[in-house]
């Protein structure tokens, strides 16, 4: 199965994988779009646009692409630093807790932190789907299971998902 990260050169692409962000949506949609125009004007139609145009598009979704890749490079090396690990463990742990008293929204708040900041943390993100189920959500946390499996580690979580996934289905009063 190819990687997530192999599409780092498609600008908003792993953002709009990731995260969801509407903003990369756009973002990739435009590359797109434009990805298709320099296509067509070079294999299709190449008196449609002027050729200096094309190379000019060209260069553009090269240079597009270059960036993106950069820069998901570096943002990839920036998020799995040690500072952000060891706050987002701490933010587990205290998540953690919380959901053990039964504070699930102090819990809730503590997980959607940990996950805004774009890591993939297979745990938190399985701590607020059972969160969810608990508060009454059962179908965001099938929303948030289903978010979890595009995960590149989640295939070892693949038991633990499937059971949170089955506390979640209508009908199953498994509240353990």
């Amino acid at each position: 199965m190819m990687s997530i990260r192999s599409m780092a050169w498609w600008p908003g692409f792993i953002q709009l994988w990731t995260r969801g962000e509407l903003y990369s949506l756009f973002v990739a949609l435009l590359f797109a779009a434009l990805l298709n125009i320099a296509l067509l004007a070079t294999l299709v139609w190449q008196e449609w646009i002027a050729v200096w145009t094309v190379r000019i598009l060209w260069g553009f979704l090269l240079g597009a692409g270059l960036w993106s890749t950069v820069v998901s490079l570096f943002f990839g090396q920036q998020r799995g630093s040690l500072g952000s690990a060891q706050e987002s463990d701490q933010l587990l742990a205290i998540s953690q807790k919380d959901y053990l008293r039964g504070e699930y929204l102090e819990a809730e708040a503590s997980l959607h932190r940990i996950l805004s900041t774009g890591r993939e943390d297979v745990e938190a993100a399985l701590l607020l789907a059972s969160v969810l189920r608990r508060t009454g959500r059962p179908q965001q946390a099938l929303e948030c299971l289903e978010r979890l499996e595009r995960f590149d580690c989640a295939s070892i979580w693949t038991s633990e998902i499937q059971n949170e996934r089955r506390k979640c289905t209508p009908g199953n009063n498994l509240d353990s």
